[in-house]
């Protein structure tokens, strides 16, 4: 057995992140897991974390200044807790957005990422700016595997060569309220450039004001949503159940601000193009060697609908170079997850 830490609210990103970590642990290194939710407390399973293997901390972005006690609220039973504790697939909050080595990790948050790497052989990172930041902290024995989203393992047998003719495009709405005009501008160019194609926007967080949706931000959404109809797309809220994403299985190319959409259809081996709302997204496009598109550059659409009319003249088969950097990946994770399964139990 093999326990885990996981935690999910409304975002699906992060209900796609443990999911995906899971089907990996399961297939690779124990069927067994004891699945604890972060948000809750820790401490009555205390006996059965320490009944099993390990004690596997998974993501979002998980390395924040604070993310020990914050993040991972484990203070009251640590001493007690008789298993390694292996990160598996964290990031960095992504913040500050251009200057990720300026990062700094709280004394207690480092204490504790530096005792629990002391007792591991090595952990895993979602991305290269993740393990930079790691390494500058003195954490030497972290590798670079990649999210665990990366990984859609039904779809490891899938090919792709081109994409002609778009017939389902996703644009993923970001989570700045700032990003109103900019976000109702990119849905006018995609139209322009795909007027053929059906288009849904999709929001991760919600649309409407309410629970973990402030009011202002809530307006933001709503409006953006609005215009969308006026276009005639279809608008989505596909927060808090994953099968409210199982049609992006059915879609051809995703568009827009979302980490976890645009690794969702990479790892379905569909052309995707992301545009950076902090260092979360920067990590992954550095880490995949693809466009980099921040929201906060000059003239960023220009950029953006540059590189979409360059993929739509070459037919999108760039991408396959994309998804083989991937399956090599996939090598460096599975050897982490056969370190996991190695561990004496």
């Amino acid at each position: 057995m093999i326990s885990i830490l996981t935690g999910a609210k409304k975002n699906i990103g992060d209900f796609l992140i443990g999911d995906r970590a899971k089907n990996l642990l399961k297939t690779y290194v124990d069927e067994d897991i004891l699945e604890i939710n972060r948000f809750g407390e820790i401490a009555p399973y205390l006996d059965q974390i320490n009944k099993s293997k390990a004690l596997i901390l998974c993501g979002g972005p998980a390395y924040t200044a604070d993310f020990y006690p914050n993040i991972y609220n484990l203070s009251e039973i640590l001493d007690q807790i008789k298993v390694p504790i292996i990160p598996f697939g964290l990031g960095w909050t992504g913040k500050p957005f251009h200057e990720h080595l300026n990062f700094k990790f709280t004394p207690t948050a480092l204490e504790f990422a530096k005792q629990i790497h002391q007792s591991i052989e090595f952990s895993s990172c979602r991305d290269v700016l993740t393990e930079e930041i790691l390494k500058k902290n003195g954490i030497e024995n972290v590798k670079m595997t990649g999210c665990p989203v990366w990984y859609h393992l039904d779809s490891f047998e899938k090919t792709f060569e081109k994409l002609e003719n778009p017939k389902t495009i996703v644009i993923s709405t970001g989570a700045k309220q700032s990003l109103l005009f900019q976000s109702i501008s990119l849905l006018g160019m995609v139209k322009s450039l795909f007027p053929d194609s059906k288009i849904i926007v999709t929001y991760h967080r919600g649309i409407f004001p309410g629970k973990n949706t402030p009011l202002r931000k809530g307006l933001s959404y709503t409006s953006i949503a609005s215009y969308a109809k006026v276009l005639g797309m279809e608008v989505r809220d596909v927060s808090s159940d994953l099968g409210k994403i199982a049609f992006y299985e059915d879609c051809d190319l995703h568009i827009g601000y979302r980490v976890h959409a645009h690794l969702d259809f990479l790892s379905r081996k569909k052309p995707s193009l992301l545009i950076n709302e902090d260092g979360r997204g920067l990590g992954m496009m550095k880490s995949l060697h693809l466009p980099v598109f921040n929201y906060d550059e000059k003239q960023v659409l220009k950029k953006v609908e540059k590189q979409l009319l360059s993929y739509i003249e070459e037919e999108f088969k760039s991408f396959q170079d994309t998804f083989k950097l991937i399956e090599n990946h996939f090598e460096t994770m599975k050897g982490f997850l056969n370190y996991l399964k190695n561990l004496p139990f």
